[in-house]
């Protein structure tokens, strides 16, 4: 069951009442140090924490957003806000603290679109998946160019998964996985494009589609050999074959290759340590 919190205390209302005084910043990073020391402490074991010390640390967020209001964490300290009561189970009250970043910081479209994110995870735990994903797609629409966008297509296929509605999830993995194989082939030299692949890959492991994804992996590897796609795909594919179709000839054969044709590459190293591990085994 959700706990229930308290309303903001009197000590707050008396913050707004002096915004604009102390406007420093060398007193806003040192408000907000103290603050994210204390959040941490809370993450470390958050179900053992009282809503009292829930309280006292948004608080001391909130008024960093009073009190330096154009200070550019200020948005960060709202969107803590909104975390603290999602994490309370106070979904409606967190949807209100996420959508002030919206209002407030426009100008911030990676955290606005985290924070619409968070608005259709609020959604979801209560069960009104209209909203849910009407607020995942904006996150499309309004902030195409944002990590979280990418995240939105596998998000939207899981959470349908998830309820059970496995023709739509079906659906929603098509679209999903077609959208990323375009946006890896137009951002082929881009590191949007080596994260789209796992993201890629995920569609295809969460319906046990194994096969299709590693044809789609030597795809990469063939039309990008240029590019840093291709020992990622060749890494991915061999994790697939070590861990999931239980194939380790093969899977060493593919981190032989990375080591041979892509030395220079950060999955050289990491091919070395899992053909290292695969002969061990043998």
């Amino acid at each position: 069951m959700f706990r229930k919190i308290s309303v903001l205390c009197a000590v707050l209302l008396a913050s707004a009442a002096i915004s604009g005084c102390d406007s420093g910043t060398y007193s806003a990073e040192k408000r907000y140090w103290h603050a994210s020391k204390d959040l941490n402490k809370l993450l470390q074991a958050p179900d053992k924490a009282s809503p009292v010390e829930y309280q006292k640390i948004i608080d001391k967020f909130r008024e960093i957003t009073i009190r330096y209001p154009m200070w550019p964490n200020s948005a960060q300290a709202q969107f803590n806000i909104g975390q603290l009561y999602a994490m309370q189970g106070s979904v409606a009250k967190a949807r209100d603290e996420f959508l002030v970043i919206l209002k407030e910081h426009p100008e911030n479209a990676d955290l606005c679109s985290r924070a619409l994110y968070m608005v259709a995870i609020t959604y979801e735990a209560a069960d009104d998946t209209p909203k849910a994903i009407e607020t995942l797609n904006r996150i499309m629409s309004d902030y195409p160019d944002t990590g979280t966008a990418l995240q939105v297509p596998v998000h939207i296929a899981e959470y349908y998964k998830l309820k059970g509605k496995n023709d739509e999830a079906s659906a929603a993995y098509a679209t999903a996985i077609d959208k990323y194989k375009k946006y890896i082939s137009d951002n082929s030299k881009t590191y949007g494009a080596l994260v789209t692949i796992d993201l890629l890959v995920t569609c295809y492991a969460d319906q046990g589609k194994w096969a299709e994804a590693l044809e789609y992996l030597d795809s990469v590897v063939a039309a990008h050999g240029d590019t840093l796609l291709a020992p990622k795909a060749l890494f991915v594919a061999g994790a697939v074959y070590e861990q999931k179709t239980n194939q380790p000839d093969k899977a060493a054969v593919n981190y032989r290759l990375i080591i041979e044709k892509y030395s220079n590459t950060p999955f050289a190293k990491l091919a070395e340590k899992q053909l290292e591990a695969i002969n061990k085994s043998k």
